[in-house]
């Protein structure tokens, strides 16, 4: 029966890890794969100076090498000899960016799990400690307990194989802006709307299914009827969730505001760079002249806020 219980207890550490690692993969594609690995690219790796197609690639790479091994983990094959021991040395690389995040005070989402999990950095340095001590235990307490097999190939086909899915079902889109065009964001924009520096103007970014840009859609809609003449040109920036232009979604979303806008469809590629790098969704940005005077996004503390715009406009005016 003691035998017994420590096969459990084997087991259930290799589950427990495992199920860590497969949801790590999986978290990084929420809450679609375009979307979650774009962020992914561009919020985390982009922090760490990994950008372009090489943070495309890396991605890529991480994301099935996590896959691979959340499912190695449960096979027998090299289990003590190559699987558990790369599995902590990747924990351990890990956990040393984290430890200097937390000694900076980071306490930002560390994109362990993406946007699916939010997790700080020392919360995520924890749980990397818990995990590489529970392997530790594998390979020395119950070391004699694991049977593996050593036989190479269902090792390199399975690995291949995910690696070869991650950029089959994941291809690399193209994004035409980069980290410098970046800085000159009022030009970013311009290529998108020409005539979005003159005068005053409401550039918004919108997911043509998020329920809260539908409701500040409406609110728009109904201000610029409340206000003709003083309420600025409204134009939107949609990010495609659909990936053929998010037609339904977008026809949609104007027969709930009640009147189409001026608006683009921006691929994710193309939109997280501009927006939701930073910021959440709905953002409504106003201008004077090219000059950002306001810009809301999220639903929580700069959220949308009318009469605060309003003030701002006629100020202007």
């Amino acid at each position: 029966m003691k035998n017994a219980n420590r096969i459990y207890l084997i087991w259930g550490i290799r589950i427990v890890v495992s199920i860590l690692f497969i949801l790590s993969a999986v978290a990084k594609l929420y809450p679609s794969p375009l979307m979650g690995i774009s962020s992914f690219e561009t919020k985390y790796l982009g922090a760490i100076g990994i950008e372009g197609d090489l943070s495309k690639v890396i991605s890529r790479l991480l994301i099935g090498f996590e896959f691979t091994l959340g499912i190695f983990l449960l096979l027998p094959f090299y289990l003590k000899k190559v699987v558990i021991p790369t599995t902590i040395l990747l924990l351990g690389a890990f956990s040393l960016h984290l430890s200097f995040q937390v000694f900076q005070g980071d306490a930002s989402n560390c994109g362990c799990f993406g946007e699916l999990i939010p997790m700080t950095p020392l919360e995520a340095l924890i749980k990397n400690l818990l995990s590489i001590g529970l392997l530790i235990l594998l390979v020395s307490i119950f070391k004699e307990e694991i049977k593996e097999k050593r036989n190479i190939h269902p090792v390199l086909y399975t690995g291949f194989s995910i690696a070869l899915l991650m950029f089959i079902s994941l291809p690399q889109g193209s994004s035409n802006i980069s980290g410098e065009s970046l800085k000159g964001s009022e030009s970013i924009y311009s290529n998108y709307f020409p005539n979005l520096s003159k005068g005053n103007k409401l550039l918004c970014f919108f997911s043509p299914t998020c329920e809260h840009c539908m409701a500040t859609g409406k609110e728009l809609h109904e201000l610029a009827q409340k206000f003709p003449g003083l309420f600025p040109e409204v134009k939107i920036l949609f990010m495609d969730e659909s990936d053929n232009g998010s037609k339904d979604e977008i026809e949609s979303f104007f027969k709930f505001v009640g009147k189409p806008f001026d608006y683009k469809v921006l691929s994710i590629e193309d939109f997280i760079p501009i927006f939701w790098n930073e910021k959440n969704f709905p953002g409504v940005r106003y201008s004077s002249n090219g000059e950002e005077r306001l810009f809301f996004d999220g639903t929580e503390n700069n959220e949308f806020d009318a009469d605060k715009l309003l003030n701002d406009i006629k100020r202007e005016n």
